[in-house]
């Protein structure tokens, strides 16, 4: 009987596969560490090949490997090529996405003309532009930050092709809450129970990646991911968007739902408290007066506005005054300024000069720890600016600072535009919280350069797709 081409090579395959095992045993009985290496790149290479296969697939892997990251590096003991990785994972969907040729939906958008787009477009022409900066002189340094804002870029395009749908929008936002909430829970367990030992000696082995971690009243938590304030922001984000879902009524979202998104806000809460991000603690308050300035005509609203401030008012002026946590949550609100808050002041002033001196900036990646490996020497080198305006107009001057403005601004507009031509309202209360989660992010831009945090620019790019995705959908 003659076989055919297709059941050769399935015989082929599973033939390779018997002899691939013992293989891999035995390189790993003679060397541990090929051995693992092996195993990585077997898993690796079965990572990339679903994410070209299914780009939709890939698009939810690249979040949640990025996301775990931090946590790999520290079981691993070890930094590893973490952009390397997410370069590679975003690469592979991509691919899959123009092999299938994307999806019919994404042709509505209209990529010229867009001004959403069209200020995402200027900002990335100032950022390429900056290469001819005279004061920015380091071409690595420069490659580097275009690098990471190109790969954001292409997450958000590879989201115009996920996003065809509110059903897809309502399984990303499942997605996320989940995330968020295992964040949360393995916080709250780090805090109770202590550090793992990996993450103890990971400390110990680089103590430079955690100077901000450690403080008076203890560990700030970090969770599974990057650091502290990456995520008290996302825990923030969250907290606002949850909320907002409670909103809803039963009939949109019934009781044992409900019940699960109380449980996690909860949660969310704990280890926003735990982070000792005090940025987090502004953003939830000024994010919700978005929703209820939107939604004051719901008695769901007023509901969940009430229990907020009764909340606030127990965490403020209640008798707790040995806690750590709600003594810093209370520092954020009550607290006289401490002498962090008056160096971020005292480098503000100082860089005051430099910016009327230097209307487009002294060039990209020279501010900061950034500087001294990239551009030591330069007037603003170890400038810790802690600020993402004050960053962007220190390197890339007042259009930098004006464009990113703009993006913060057209977003949320789009946003809102959004809340009003959607019909449902689930729908609606997942545009609002949008809105108010972006909000969130622009205010903490103040005190953090939030928008550039891996966590947090995946959370605003994705944003930034359903928004743009749904104003021609529903249009």
């Amino acid at each position: 009987m003659q076989l055919s081409k297709k059941n050769i090579n399935r015989y082929f395959l599973n033939l390779l596969w018997i002899l691939l095992i013992p293989a891999i045993a035995f390189v790993g009985a003679q060397d541990v560490k090929m051995g693992a290496i092996l195993v990585v790149a077997i898993l690796g290479a079965a990572t990339c090949l679903v994410c070209i296969l299914n780009y939709r697939m890939g698009f939810y892997i690249y979040m949640t490997v990025s996301l775990m990251l931090p946590l790999f590096e520290r079981m691993a003991g070890t930094e590893l090529p973490m952009g390397f990785v997410m370069d590679g994972l975003l690469a592979c969907s991509l691919m899959g996405c123009f092999f299938k040729g994307g999806d019919p939906s994404t042709k509505k958008v209209d990529f010229f003309k867009d001004p959403l787009l069209i200020s995402i477009y200027a900002y990335l022409l100032l950022l390429v532009l900056e290469i001819a900066n005279p004061y920015g002189f380091n071409v690595t340094g420069w490659f580097i930050f275009i690098r990471v804002t190109m790969r954001n870029l292409l997450f958000l395009y590879l989201g115009l092709h996920v996003f065809n749908s509110m059903k897809d929008v309502h399984v990303f936002f499942k997605y996320w809450l989940v995330m968020g909430t295992l964040a949360a829970v393995y916080a709250c367990m780090q805090q109770w129970m202590g550090l793992m030992p990996y993450e103890r000696a990971f400390m110990a082995k680089y103590p430079k990646m955690f100077n901000t971690t450690i403080i008076i009243s203890g560990i700030r938590i970090f969770s599974f991911m990057a650091d502290a304030a990456s995520f008290g922001i996302i825990m923030a984000c969250n907290i606002v968007i949850i909320m907002i879902m409670l909103t809803a009524k039963m009939a949109v979202i019934n009781l044992p739902k409900k019940i699960a998104l109380i449980l996690s806000v909860l949660f969310h809460f704990l280890a926003l408290g735990y982070s000792g991000t005090r940025t987090g603690y502004v953003m939830v308050p000024l994010g919700l007066m978005l929703f209820f300035i939107a939604n004051l005509q719901k008695k769901n609203t007023i509901l969940i506005a009430i229990a907020f401030g009764f909340a606030a008012i127990v965490i403020l002026f209640g008798p707790f005054h040995s806690n750590p946590t709600i003594v810093r949550v209370r520092t954020a609100f009550l607290g006289k300024q401490d002498e962090s808050v008056n160096v971020r002041d005292r480098n503000r002033a100082k860089a005051q000069p430099y910016i009327y001196s230097h209307p487009f900036g002294g060039g990209l990646m020279t501010t900061g720890g950034n500087a001294l490996i990239f551009h030591p020497g330069h007037p603003m080198a170890n400038l810790q600016t802690d600020n993402g305006y004050l960053r962007a107009v220190l390197e890339t001057g007042w259009l930098g600072i004006l464009f990113m403005g703009a993006n913060f601004v057209i977003l949320i507009m789009v946003a809102i535009g959004n809340f009003f031509r959607v019909k449902s309202e689930l729908d609606k209360l997942i545009m609002i919280s949008i809105a108010a989660a972006v909000l969130e992010i622009a205010l903490a831009q103040y005190a953090q350069d939030a928008s550039t945090l891996v966590e947090s620019a995946i959370m605003l790019n994705a944003f930034t797709a359903i928004v743009i995705k749904i104003k021609y959908l529903y249009t």
